[in-house]
């Protein structure tokens, strides 16, 4: 065991059940065998839970009081059963040993109420182990939870890359599995078993590795093949990680050491620049860096949890979100056909997605557009120019439609309508991201990291929304009549 609060847990998790057994439910679909480090604690575990002996009908018809001894029996009639299945040397002298420790455990444990917090001990120690107090032992543990589970390798993909790896024959091995995507290859998924997948993709990995080191030339001798193919077996064997399905958060150790190295050695380089008398290339080592640092943010941001577009616009059924903005949205739109010259005075700050009734977008878009190309705003040509942008969309604007808000629009009002539209678009932007953060907070099973992560990304989201409001809040300039 890795510490003794780990082995207490282990001890209380089973004296836990074995006083009650009904705590069981309480664990048994997270808590494995293969998380206890003590060899007799994890077949105690497994008779108890994988052989169902918490729900035998000879312990529930026991009164409480002598379930723990039933149960108890059963257990060690278990342990006898699979020793001789399997070929267990065991002294008769360790079988009394073993039948006193059961008989010890739930005398141990002062409320059998706290199993699920022995089993999160129990859990926690199991994942460190898994990847080594110092996450050394993070590398071997990815590479063998994607091939116990290959469909894990779609949630590594695009933040955990093969350089992230200190041993580059693992970053290789890493490489094929997940970023040419061997792990999703057909001759995987189409076997159903779990033992058959791990079987085929380890033999395609060694196969695959084989033949790049031809094409590649990477030099490797025949003699060392065979210390290859140990390697892989030990991955799908000795190295196997008691919980697979949790391949994203031994990717983060990886991640973490990764970024720690990066940073350092990005520093170093900055450090070098100022032996040169005026430190000529230390902005352009430090720029590059900047990149670099917001690179690696981004990895992080995805390998706590963060989805695709967090933070951002949160609205694709846009108009039932700001119903009240329909008029103003209009009212915008006819003042900039009226008056096409007010277009110079929001289009920095006013953007299509600030409107969000059907084909509102499209039309401003072709506005700006028909300037920039050196045209006039004609509302015929817009009707043509939002149809051929979106020819199947339900987000047409029909050509009544613009007419009409041609003919009711009126000149001069575009600033003081785009400014609400703007502000209502801050609103919803600011609404979604604490939506978004009131969600992760909620969730109870969402790592901290995940909470922050989707936090910062909202709120940055929503902090660089408003920053226009600075804009769209500036005095109208004086009108200009032309001619």
């Amino acid at each position: 065991m890795s510490t003794p609060a780990a082995a207490y847990a282990e001890s209380a998790l089973l004296g836990a059940l074995l006083q009650d057994p009904r705590r069981a439910v309480e664990v048994r679909d997270w808590v494995r065998a293969e998380d206890f480090a003590d060899p007799w604690n994890r077949e105690i575990y497994r008779a108890l839970i994988d052989h169902g002996l918490y729900s035998h009908p000879e312990v529930l018809a026991q009164p409480a009081q002598l379930r723990p001894w039933q149960l108890g029996r059963l257990v060690i009639q278990q342990l006898h059963h699979a020793a001789l299945a399997q070929g267990w040397q065991v002294r008769p002298e360790d079988w009394m040993q073993v039948a006193g420790h059961l008989t010890n455990l739930p005398q141990q444990v002062p409320n059998a109420a706290h199993a699920a917090d022995y089993g999160r001990a129990v859990a926690q120690a199991s994942m460190e182990r898994t990847v080594g107090p110092f996450g050394e032992f993070a590398e071997q543990a990815i590479l063998a939870a994607v091939l116990a589970r290959p469909e894990e390798a779609e949630r590594l993909r695009g933040w955990l890359h093969a350089e992230d790896f200190t041993d580059p024959w693992m970053g290789q091995m890493y490489r094929v599995l997940v970023e040419e995507g061997l792990a999703t290859h057909p001759a995987v998924t189409v076997h159903h078993s779990s033992p058959d997948q791990q079987r085929v993709l380890a033999e395609m990995l060694y196969q695959e590795l084989q033949r790049k080191a031809v094409l590649q030339g990477w030099g490797i001798s025949q003699d060392a093949w065979p210390q290859v193919a140990a390697q892989v077996r030990d991955l799908i064997g000795v190295h196997r990680p008691a919980h697979p399905e949790l391949a994203a958060q031994i990717g983060q150790r990886v991640l973490r050491s990764s970024i720690q190295r990066q940073v350092a050695e990005a520093g170093a380089r900055i450090e070098r620049t100022l032996a040169w008398p005026g430190a000529p290339s230390a902005a352009m080592e430090i720029g590059e860096t900047l990149t670099l640092l917001r690179e690696l943010e981004d990895h992080w941001e995805r390998a706590v949890g963060r989805f695709e577009g967090v933070g951002g616009s949160i609205a694709p059924d846009r108009a039932a979100q700001r119903p009240e903005m329909a008029f103003t949205e209009d009212a915008v739109l006819g003042s900039l056909m009226r008056d096409p010259g007010q277009l110079a005075h929001v289009r920095d700050w006013l953007r299509p997605e600030d409107f969000t009734h059907p084909g509102r977008a499209e039309v401003y878009t072709a506005m700006i557009e028909a300037v920039d190309a050196g045209g006039t705003i004609d509302p015929v040509l817009l009707v043509w120019d939002a149809h051929r942008r979106q020819p199947r969309s339900a987000q047409q604007l029909s050509s009544d439609a613009v007419w009409a808000i041609y003919q009711a629009g009126r000149p001069g009002v575009v600033q003081g309508g785009a400014r609400a539209l703007v502000e209502a678009s801050i609103v919803h932007h600011v609404r979604s991201a604490t939506s978004a953060i009131a969600r992760a907070a909620g969730d109870p099973t969402a790592a901290p990291g995940h909470v922050i992560a989707t936090a910062r990304g909202h709120l940055q989201q929503a902090s660089a929304q408003a920053t226009r409001l600075s804009q769209a809040r500036r005095p109208a300039p004086a009108p200009s009549w032309a001619g």
